[in-house]
């Protein structure tokens, strides 16, 4: 076994990433063995400590550098820095910052197995979900790990996507598929946040708005559904408000999400007939009057310049929404 750990050490440092992968995974026989592992428990890990005390002796203060990225290599990643972080409660810190150092070194078909690394750590220390999040996005890197800890134990979800909407969130956007499912739960804890606050909804204006806008985000960049009960229970904030800014964001969200609201159309149009009339804001009219002139472009700038994010808009959704604006004007205005 420790022939094995040195053989990882060396290939790290001095073979191209493509070539230690290839030697790392076809020469290994015990640290690669889950069996072996499982069989040996601790003594695998003070095995491996035993070889950083070695390494530190000679010199070379980069041995859990090399050791840990070396680890991405072999299937049973997760397994050795879940236990290394176990048997090491002091270390485990040092164990993330490697990996998070590791991300610009290694090509980027590596971020899931990174991803899935640091996971395991902040498994067996949850606490520490926050500081790597913080890390993460300071570096701007691995944003499906970063919607994981958020969904999963950081838990601030309205706070932290307005925050990451607010910066340049380029990089956030690059999630894998895999992602999909963490973003309608975001969903799902977003409307029930919107909902809890339902019963005052004057009161509770400021943070209806942060929640609608964080809902207008996720809808927008990542294409997440809106169902038929969560539509009506937008559009009675929309009936209930008297303020001005949280007007603004649901028509936002409800031109972004046309198709889902449209699908309501009998309520959608009651309530926008009320808001046109009620005067809150102007913004009612600006629509009625750009959909009466063809003026999609600035309705795709409104939504932008009022949310503050650069969101794409379906085009398709706008011009149903146009036929549904123009049937107010004529029927009801």
């Amino acid at each position: 076994m420790l022939c094995e750990l040195f053989y990882i050490q060396l290939n790290v440092q001095h073979e191209v990433t493509e070539r230690a992968n290839k030697n790392i995974r076809a020469n290994l026989r015990l640290l690669n063995n889950e069996t072996f592992l499982k069989e040996n428990g601790v003594l695998v890990f003070e095995v491996i400590e035993l070889f950083d005390e070695i390494e530190h002796g000679e010199g070379n203060i980069a041995c859990w550098k090399y050791l840990l990225e070396g680890f991405v290599h072999i299937s049973t990643r997760c397994e050795l820095v879940k236990g290394l972080s176990k048997n090491n409660p002091y270390a485990y810190r040092d164990f993330i910052d490697q990996l998070l150092q590791c991300v610009h070194k290694l090509n980027s078909i590596y971020a899931i197995q990174l991803s899935e690394m640091i996971f395991k750590v902040i498994e067996e220390y949850p606490d520490y979900a926050f500081m790597a999040r913080f890390k993460l996005i300071e570096m701007q890197i691995l944003p499906d790990l970063v919607t994981r800890l958020t969904v999963i134990y950081c838990r601030d979800i309205v706070e932290f996507l307005n925050g990451v909407f607010y910066g340049k969130s380029t990089w956030f956007l690059v999630q894998s598929i895999n992602s999909g499912h963490l973003f309608i739960k975001m969903k799902q804890r977003i409307i029930a946040e919107i909902e809890s606050n339902m019963s005052d909804v004057q009161t509770n204006h400021l943070a209806i708005s942060l929640a609608i806008r964080a809902l207008a985000g996720i809808v927008g960049y990542f294409g997440i559904k809106l169902v038929d009960a969560e539509v009506l229970s937008l559009l009675k904030v929309l009936s209930l408000t008297s303020k001005e800014r949280l007007v603004q964001l649901s028509l936002c969200l409800i031109l972004l999400a046309a198709d889902r609201f449209l699908k309501k159309q009998k309520e959608l149009s009651q309530v926008l007939v009320q808001t046109l009339q009620s005067e809150i804001s102007e913004m009612p009219l600006l629509i009625l009057v750009y959909f009466q002139t063809d003026a999609i472009q600035q309705i795709e700038d409104s939504i932008r310049s009022i949310l503050g994010m650069q969101v794409p808009t379906a085009k398709l959704g706008l011009f149903e929404m146009q036929k549904l604006f123009r049937s107010l004007k004529t029927n009801s205005i």
